[in-house]
């Protein structure tokens, strides 16, 4: 009897270490999701001001070109006058050195006079016009400069958020070092549908949906594009090949920030024949939201999102000056949904 007392107090004892050991470790998982919950948080804040920023580092990129095409023109001009202004006062030594004010010859006297005084006045005329476009091409220069100064700033404190956006993107990573090698499995399974699938619609169908619901939350509110650019084809437009669009097609700047729509879970995030890489979100109230031409991704399979979360990048622009597109659809159900209900038009 003391053996089997001895004994039930040894299990006794084990489970109540194991039970405070379980209690440590719930608390534990607490603490890191609340420490995720504030990365991602944290995650939305640094895109937002760094997506700001390279949308601000463009405009005066593209303003210092403008003026630099300016101040070329504004040059090209000014030589071209230095040479009329040359001509003319060519004109007026040869036409004074030789003067021919005869009384007795009042037809070449007026001629003389009238040659004199149109050439004078031309070359005044072009005086004037120099001094006005060496004076704008002094302001021109000053402008530039204010602007490289202004981008040569922004470089500085774009440097100081990308930093701190991709220190985040790599607490995170780490954060989801143990979801990634649960998720291979799953990572298999949908580059197999998406092997079978011939076409994008064939893929969304693959992935399913959120199941439909009464909340309409995700459709009665307005919400920013996935990504700043401007759009070049909208729902139910027709194509080159007289295709109908199913979504929009928005043209980036090179390496632009993609960012979730809204709250939702990655569905799919792999290439994708014929649109680079693909991101398919799954949001409330049966909504999918699909991302293609994306050049990478930073998020994996069943991984949460919060709007305005980076899920990735666009591509850089190419040596031609193309810039990249990104083909947003959004479907609920089997249908497909006009973004313009939705979204806000991207910047």
């Amino acid at each position: 009897m003391a053996a089997t007392s001895n004994d039930l107090a040894a299990v006794q004892a084990a489970l109540a270490k194991v039970t405070q050991q379980n209690k440590t470790a719930e608390a534990n998982v607490k603490k890191s999701d609340v420490v995720v919950q504030q990365t991602k948080q944290d995650l939305v804040s640094a895109a937002g001001k760094v997506d700001k920023l390279e949308v601000q580092r463009g405009a005066i990129s593209d303003k210092i070109a403008e003026l630099e095409k300016r101040r070329a023109a504004l040059a090209a001009s000014i030589e071209a006058n230095r040479v009329r202004m040359a001509n003319a006062a060519a004109g007026l030594l040869a036409i004074s050195s030789q003067p021919n004010f005869a009384t007795g010859d009042a037809k070449q006297y007026v001629l003389t006079s009238a040659l004199l005084t149109g050439v004078s006045m031309q070359f005044d005329s072009e005086m004037k016009t120099a001094a006005a476009q060496i004076e704008e091409l002094a302001a021109v220069a000053e402008q530039k400069k204010a602007e490289q100064e202004k981008l040569n700033a922004t470089a500085k404190k774009y440097g100081a958020e990308k930093e701190a956006l991709d220190k985040l993107l790599r607490a995170r990573t780490a954060q989801n070092d143990k979801l990634r090698s649960q998720q291979f499995a799953l990572q298999q399974q949908m580059r197999d549908l998406s092997a079978r699938a011939k076409n994008l619609s064939e893929l969304m169908a693959g992935v399913g949906s959120s199941e439909l619901s009464a909340d309409t939350s995700f459709s009665t509110r307005r919400l920013n594009a996935p990504v700043s650019g401007r759009l070049v084809a909208a729902f139910g437009d027709k194509s080159a090949l007289g295709l109908i669009s199913d979504g929009w097609s928005i043209r980036t700047r090179g390496a632009a920030l993609v960012t979730a729509p809204a709250d939702g879970i990655v569905k799919f995030a792999d290439s994708f024949k014929g649109y680079s890489r693909v991101l398919i979100l799954s949001h409330k109230n049966g909504y999918n939201s699909v991302m293609a031409g994306l050049s990478e991704t930073n998020v994996i399979l069943g991984q949460e999102v919060l709007a305005g979360e980076p899920v990735g990048r666009m591509p850089d622009g190419d040596k031609n000056g193309n810039r990249p597109e990104m083909y947003l659809e959004v479907r609920r159900g089997k249908g497909a949904v006009d973004p313009a209900r939705l979204f806000n038009e991207p910047d």
